[in-house]
């Protein structure tokens, strides 16, 4: 078929017509792209000249753009290809990025004269389709710093670790981001590499399908496709093999895109919404926003879906009501199990009706499931084998093979690090496909349910039973239910605080603590997160008792304090081995919170005087932790403390929850600066002999009836054999063991001048310059110079050399016991 004639809109602008005997793919991708419109006519009333910033750049690729074709290769070609591209720059006034060569190629090749009724498309026409493409199926180009892109990169992962996060884990443990292999599958939409018949081809059924987020689950397939060949290659061949990928067969894009089409069944609709918001049509502005936006991104760390879809997957179509897009059609391949992770109780008093429960805080009580934020040290977490057991128990034995069920996790949006660590186990420890969260959590799906009037099961209390009901929603009986289980959710919360907020009690009693948004007329205190206000301040910590004595306490210089790193505190609890086992309450003394010379110190600031209320080494700390309802609040937990799951030091920070994180940041520095130097001192000292050949050398000594000490005083007969064939030496300079027999002599221990007496027994120690054996009066004088050990030393074997200061033993053993520094966690905002 050829083009025969223009149509002419009423500008005069022309516009592609065909043949009724078929179409063109001009004609097709014109229709696709831009519609109705006529030609703009923008490259052909260009006149500018060719001066980009990096118009070199552009040349450069303009000629090595499919060098493996005659038509490419022509210079007429190459000039039409930089001019459009540097106009393209002009008028879209973006600087040219590389890439987008390789998309106007398949554009200029409609022109070549291999191709059907290449004579029919126009300048105008190939520039026109080059735009709009761009704008609508790639929009990387217009970001300088390409935040679209890495976006991309992000839900691309998020896909793969929803599918098959057998990959996503290999490519994490192995460091193979997508940005090494998938870039040029995204800016260029596969034209990149890929034969350009095919890649025409490819763009056929991209353009009729309309969907530019397709280009992810390509991607996606393509890699699936050579899962055995990725998941047996060594670290070094990986990337190797996934830049190799691509299609270049009809059979390979048959095959890949069959199964793109298949993931994307698959996928959840809040998936692809979020792809087409974020990353094909942003609604940011400005880089700033831009990169806001891709840290908030990659903060998520898990596949959400929207309550919208969650509620949809729940209640079916109602008869006679059209399909909203957030519900799934009939053809629907999977569907959707919704896992309630609340307490029972909760669970009991609202649910909804496609929900199962699957109480986790009850089967695994760990405090790493309780809601508390860990800012140092470990926590032990569930085994995955005992959450697998778990869900088989739940959902039964057949899920795991089920393909089409689709996990949703649906709990307390308070809970969020109790939903987030339940999706690790699930997604990196057990690998399962087709997990995802709940955006929003209870309340968001709720008050979805509530907004479209869908039936809602609650329960109500009768004569102490709880008997279920299903109930006909109603705004206020889904408002009256929502609120209970607020209440439900508030009282659970509270019976999980520790003794520190059991004065909670008080604080509804009035106990003199200030509530939220009372502060004191004048006071400059920052507000206190939701729940407690700022602490009651005392003279002493809120668990010491009135009466305690604080003149006994040790005194550190103020103005040292103040010039180290330190913050503001209040010292809501502080264990003292003195002080009774008292609970901690919201009250306290001021303090100042310092690190001064590797040690913490806290001290509490009295008529300008530094009060030591506890000091340790930074070595010493085993943990710290902070809790979701108080991120000011800080819990320290010490090594030597002898109940360690109780805190040593509970503080509250006067300025925010922010310098909770800077304290455990700067305590973590701290603690691994003075371990490496510990480190580097070990390394220095000289090796003691191995326990192995101490005991070897008392085993030979006791077969021949001796000691170590006797051996070290009487020389064996054969050493006296060995020393009388030595000869004897020149009586010129002292020899090199006559110089380390002087050293020896003298206390390595000592740091103060050798006295008179020492001198005079070292001149006695050397022996004389000739070739007879030391007197017996230099033999005296060589032992006294020696320092005597003690009984304990004797009896344990170590020499005076070995004896270290008290301070480095017990600095050495506490790096011995602390291992190495833990990383500390900043807490997360939302």
């Amino acid at each position: 078929m050829r083009w025969q004639t223009r149509e002419t809109e009423k500008d005069g602008s022309e516009l592609p017509t065909e043949e009724s005997s078929g179409s063109g793919r001009l004609y097709s991708w014109w229709r696709r792209l831009i519609g109705h419109k006529g030609s703009s006519g923008s490259f052909s009333r260009w006149h500018g000249s060719l001066d980009e910033p990096n118009q070199r750049v552009i040349r450069a690729d303009c000629e090595r753009t499919r060098a493996d074709m005659e038509y490419f290769r022509q210079p007429l070609v190459r000039d039409k290809m930089e001019a459009m591209l540097t106009c393209w720059c002009r008028t879209q006034k973006e600087r040219y990025k590389q890439g987008l060569n390789e998309v106007l190629a398949l554009f200029l090749y409609l022109q070549a004269p291999e191709h059907p009724h290449a004579a029919a498309c126009t300048d105008d026409e190939v520039f026109d389709l080059f735009t709009a493409f761009v704008k609508d199926y790639s929009p990387f180009f217009s970001s300088e710093e390409f935040v679209p892109l890495q976006c991309a990169f992000i839900f691309f992962r998020r896909l793969l670790l929803y599918h098959r996060p057998d990959l996503h884990n290999l490519f994490v443990e192995k460091g193979v981001t997508p940005d090494m292999f998938c870039m040029p599958w995204f800016l260029t939409l596969f034209a990149s590499k890929t034969p350009m018949r095919l890649a025409m081809q490819l763009w056929d059924r991209h353009l009729e399908r309309g969907e530019p987020h397709f280009f992810l689950f390509l991607a996606a397939a393509v890699v699936t496709s050579a899962e055995k060949e990725i998941l047996q290659a060594e670290r070094s061949a990986l990337p190797e093999i996934l830049t190799s990928l691509g299609m270049y067969s009809r059979e390979d894009m048959e095959g890949m895109w069959s199964s793109a089409e298949n993931l994307l069944m698959q996928t959840p609709a809040t998936f692809v919404r979020r792809v087409r918001r974020i990353v094909l049509q942003p609604e940011v502005k400005g880089p700033e926003e831009g990169h806001k936006q891709l840290e908030r991104l990659e903060k998520e760390g898990v596949f959400f879906i929207l309550a919208e879809e969650v509620v949809g997957h729940c209640y079916p179509a109602r008869p006679g009501e059209a399909l909203k897009p957030w519900q799934p059609s009939a053809s629907c391949p999977w569907r959707l199990l919704l896992l309630d992770l609340r307490p029972a109780a909760d669970f009991e008093a609202t649910r909804l009706p496609a929900a199962v429960h699957f109480d986790v805080a009850q089967l695994f009580p760990q405090s790493a499931w309780s809601g508390r934020k860990l800012l140092w040290g470990k926590e032990s977490e569930p085994q995955p084998s005992q959450v697998l057991a778990a869900l088989k128990a739940t959902l039964g034995e057949n899920w795991v093979c089920d393909s089409q069920a689709h996990l949703c996790l649906l709990g307390r949006s308070e809970e969020s690090l109790l939903l987030r660590a339940l999706y690790i186990v699930l997604t990196k420890d057990l690998s399962l496909r087709h997990v995802s969260v709940a955006n929003g959590g209870f309340e968001a799906v709720m008050k979805c349910a509530q907004k479209h009037n869908y039936d809602i099961i609650e329960s109500q209390p009768e004569n102490g039973m709880l008997d279920r009901h299903p109930l006909p929603s109603s705004a206020s009986v889904a408002a009256e239910g929502a609120a209970a289980a607020a209440a439900a959710a508030a009282e659970g919360a509270a019976q999980k605080l520790s003794s520190v907020l059991s004065s909670l009690k008080r604080v509804t009693a009035g106990a003199g603590v200030r509530l939220p948004g009372s502060q004191s007329p004048g006071s400059d205190e920052p507000r206190s997160s939701p729940g407690l206000g700022p602490p009651t301040l005392l003279a002493r910590p809120g668990n010491w008792p009135a009466d305690f004595d604080m003149s006994q306490l040790p005194r550190r210089n103020y103005q040292e304090l103040m010039a180290s790193q330190h913050w503001s505190c209040v010292a809501l609890l502080v264990r003292r081995p003195s002080c009774p086992e008292l609970q901690g309450s919201w009250q306290g003394c001021s303090c100042i919170l310092s690190l001064l010379m590797g040690k913490v110190v806290c001290a509490a600031v009295l008529q300008e005087e530094a009060v030591v209320l506890a000091e340790f080494s930074v070595l010493q700390v085993a943990k710290v932790t902070t809790k979701k309802n108080l991120p000011q609040t800080a819990y320290c937990h010490i090594q030597d403390n002898a109940k360690q799951a109780e805190p040593a030091l509970v503080l509250y920070f006067s300025h925010g929850a922010e310098q909770v994180s800077s304290f455990a940041s700067a305590l973590k520095d701290a603690r691994q600066s003075k371990a490496a130097r510990l480190r580097g001192y070990e390394q220095s000292r000289p090796l003691a002999p191995p326990a192995a050949a101490k005991e070897a050398v008392a085993v030979a000594l006791a077969a021949e009836g001796c000691n170590e000490r006797d051996a070290a005083e009487e020389p064996s007969e054969r050493q006296e054999q060995e020393a009388e064939a030595v000869p004897a030496q020149v009586a010129e300079e002292p020899t090199e063991q006559q110089e380390q027999a002087v050293a020896e002599a003298v206390p390595c221990h000592s740091a103060e001048e050798p006295t008179e007496q020492q001198e005079q027994a070292v001149a006695e120690a050397v022996p004389a310059q000739t070739a007879e054996e030391p007197t017996e009066q230099q033999e005296q004088a060589m032992a006294e110079a020696v320092p005597a050990q003690t009984a304990e030393e004797q009896e344990n074997g170590l020499a005076t050399e070995d004896v270290q200061e008290p301070s480095e033993q017990q600095e050495h053993a506490a790096v011995a016991e602390a291992g190495p520094a833990q990383a500390v966690e900043e807490p997360s905002t939302k």
